[in-house]
């Protein structure tokens, strides 16, 4: 009996070890989702922002009408290499069957910005002007702005109206040069599942399923109607 009463005992606190271990681990789910969420909707909220002020540009206006996709980032920082939700962070919409969908989340690697701007972070803007631009960020959870994505890049100026029309991504920096000299040539774009799911609270979804149209996010309104029908 005293055997047996040990063995019990022993497996009652192995039970306990199981499930204390369980809990953490729930726990810390619950932690990492949250987080996740926040920094999603961060950007989100950030994006709306930025929008907003450079819709007060006529050409800018001009840009989101034509565009069948826009891919947001509201605080890239020079060289900033993307971890967790640090400066590189996006929000990507479509114009899907008459309306913009909600945002699927993307991160872009490091980006060589010219020598004036600085350290400084700010709002740059990707439309995609073409399908083909769409389909690098939809179909592929990781490309790279290079020649094998097989994508022609314009960095919109006043002064390069002209080729905007050939683009099938122009790059827009605002107007202050803040981010003078900027190129994306070799930056890698990265599907953020981990802040898709967590937006969503849905483990299950990923970019094609936001783009589709088939989730939402109520609190996605803020920035999706910031853009044109």
């Amino acid at each position: 009996m005293f055997v047996s009463g040990r063995w019990a005992a022993a497996a009652a606190a192995a039970c306990w070890v199981f499930a204390g271990s369980a809990l953490a681990q729930s726990n810390n789910s619950n932690a990492a989702n949250s987080d996740a969420a926040s920094r999603a909707q961060h950007t989100v909220d950030a994006s709306a922002t930025a929008i907003q002020q450079m819709q007060s540009n006529s050409e800018f206006q001009n840009l989101l009408k034509q565009a069948k996709g826009i891919f947001i980032v509201p605080e890239l920082a020079k060289g900033a290499v993307v971890v967790g939700g640090s400066g590189g962070t996006g929000a990507l919409l479509v114009h899907n069957n008459g309306r913009w969908t909600d945002p699927a989340f993307f991160t872009i690697g490091s980006i060589s910005i010219g020598a004036q701007a600085g350290g400084k972070a700010g709002p740059v803007t990707f439309f995609l002007m073409t399908d083909k631009a769409v389909a690098a960020f939809t179909q592929h959870n990781n490309f790279s702005f290079n020649g094998n994505a097989g994508l022609t890049i314009v960095n919109w100026s006043p002064t390069a109206q002209g080729s905007v029309g050939k683009g099938d991504i122009v790059v827009w920096s605002g107007e202050s040069g803040l981010f003078a000299g900027l190129s994306i040539s070799g930056s890698d774009i990265v599907a953020d599942t981990a802040e898709d799911q967590a937006y969503y609270k849905n483990d299950q979804v990923g970019t094609k399923q936001i783009i589709d149209n088939q989730i939402h996010n109520a609190q996605a309104e803020k920035l999706v109607t910031k853009l044109p029908s």
